[in-house]
């Protein structure tokens, strides 16, 4: 072989392995990225969850008191649900796999579009929604709910209409997923903690 001609070859392998490396590196950023906020989700979530504990006893009305405690059994059935669902998606990999937790979550797909778990996680916050404004009268929290809770189709930033699932899942890296699915946890935390002290505030004005 021809000394320019093992010269470009090797230069070739070199930049080959150099990108390889790179996107071995980037990859391993995202995951490590994601995986922390994920764990700072989670801390915020026990937090909002500890002073939710808070509010419910502070409630002195009883007849608040039932509604209070039927949306806390509400939320967290939910909130259990979303854990399952995570524990699914992850089953018995390693969340310090990057190779694995950089793959696209496929869980609520199947080939011609959503899978039978796919549909069941719409489902279940669809039933969550219609719960809670079964529950809930003042229009300042049954708009929130109605804009955390929503499941309709989207437009993206090319203005085409998405199916919810879709955009928010379909073929994003499972560390991505299961950030996103900590972070609904923490809404339905967040949403919880503003019908308690709606709850509260009630209940001072009425004793």
């Amino acid at each position: 072989m021809k000394k320019p001609l093992l010269i470009i070859l090797l230069l070739l392998i070199f930049i080959i392995s150099g990108i390889s490396f790179l996107v071995i590196k980037s990859s391993r950023d995202v995951v490590s990225t994601f995986g922390k906020m994920d764990k700072a989700l989670q801390h915020k979530n026990y937090s909002v969850q500890k002073n939710n504990d808070s509010l419910l006893k502070a409630i002195s009305n009883e007849e608040l008191l039932v509604k209070a405690y039927q949306v806390d059994s509400i939320i967290t059935g939910f909130r259990e649900y979303i854990e399952s669902v995570k524990q699914e998606m992850l089953g018995k990999k390693n969340p310090k796999n990057y190779e694995l937790m950089d793959k696209p979550n496929t869980m609520f797909f199947a080939e011609n579009g959503p899978s039978k778990k796919g549909k069941e996680f719409v489902a279940e916050i669809d039933k969550l929604r219609e719960k809670l404004l079964g529950i809930v009268e003042t229009p300042k929290l049954k708009t929130r709910i109605n804009s955390i809770l929503i499941t309709e189709e989207v437009y993206d930033r090319n203005g085409r209409r998405k199916k919810w699932l879709d955009y928010n899942f379909k073929g994003f890296p499972l560390v991505v997923s299961i950030t996103k699915l900590t972070q609904m946890q923490s809404d339905i935390s967040s949403i919880e903690s503003d019908i308690l002290l709606d709850y509260l505030k009630k209940s001072e004005e009425w004793n």
